[in-house]
């Protein structure tokens, strides 16, 4: 596929993370976006046209596992290109989720939204999880959709002083 052809083609996007607020600010970010189409599994505020009483069971969370393995779940089932993942802190239960989505979703592209609190160290540890690109939150209205395009073509979106220090890690 030529390049012409692949940026004419929708990217599809889903959103991963507990944070319902900035998951809203997102949707709503992306909702008019050209190129990106955005997957969701529920009703919201976003979707006034879906009746909720038909959504299908299957795509309710189960309580007998954890949050993590639920937006899992929800993942391998909408099977976006781009998956927005939230990193409020570069926590163990984010480092699991990033890990699981890896094994269990090897082909979505990872971006992740990360706030300050989360260092370069953290941000270059995420990279090498399988992350193809982050963004800090001050900057996501600016580039979320520019970096989703990007991402979904395949290539990194990130700083050249971050791709140094990342390049340098690998060879070292």
């Amino acid at each position: 596929m030529d390049w012409e052809t692949s940026r004419l083609q929708q990217v599809t996007v889903a959103i991963a993370g507990t944070d319902n607020v900035r998951r809203a600010e997102y949707e709503k970010l992306l909702q008019s976006e050209h190129g990106i189409k955005l997957l969701a599994n529920a009703v919201s505020d976003n979707n006034p046209g879906v009746d909720g009483s038909f959504i299908d069971r299957r795509l309710e969370s189960r309580t007998n596992i954890s949050v993590s393995q639920n937006e899992v779940a929800r993942i391998k089932r909408l099977k976006p290109l781009v998956l927005l993942v939230n990193l409020n802190l570069f926590t163990d239960e984010d480092q699991a989720l990033l890990l699981s989505l890896r094994h269990e979703c090897p082909e979505v592209r990872m971006i992740l939204l990360a706030d300050e609190m989360v260092d370069d160290n953290q941000l270059i540890q995420a990279m090498e999880i399988g992350a193809r690109g982050y963004i800090k939150y001050d900057n996501v209205q600016i580039c979320l959709s520019k970096a989703i395009q990007v991402v979904g073509r395949g290539e990194i979106w990130a700083s050249r002083k971050m791709l140094g220090r990342v390049v340098s890690r690998l060879l070292n």
